[in-house]
């Protein structure tokens, strides 16, 4: 299993590569959450949803992200 950094760095490479095919809603949420590192709690405030909301979406947009990469492998081929 990959170290919370070395996954924070896989995720943000991901969200550059394929952030494109999310839609603004997701790519908004793991900007606040990843790239500046807001809790889901001061997501959720600001969003007016709930934290479970903000999970949700991290999740399975994070779920998507990794499927993506999976199907498509653009990240596998820029490290060869």
């Amino acid at each position: 299993m990959l170290d919370s950094a070395r996954r924070r760095q896989r995720q943000l490479r991901l969200l550059d590569l394929y952030g494109s095919l999310l839609t603004d809603h997701q790519r908004h949420i793991l900007h606040l959450a990843w790239e500046l590192d807001w809790s889901y709690g001061e997501i959720a405030h600001r969003e007016r949803v709930s934290r479970t909301a903000v999970y949700d979406v991290v999740r399975r947009t994070t779920a998507n992200l990794d499927d993506y990469e999976r199907k498509l492998r653009l990240e596998r081929a820029q490290r060869l």
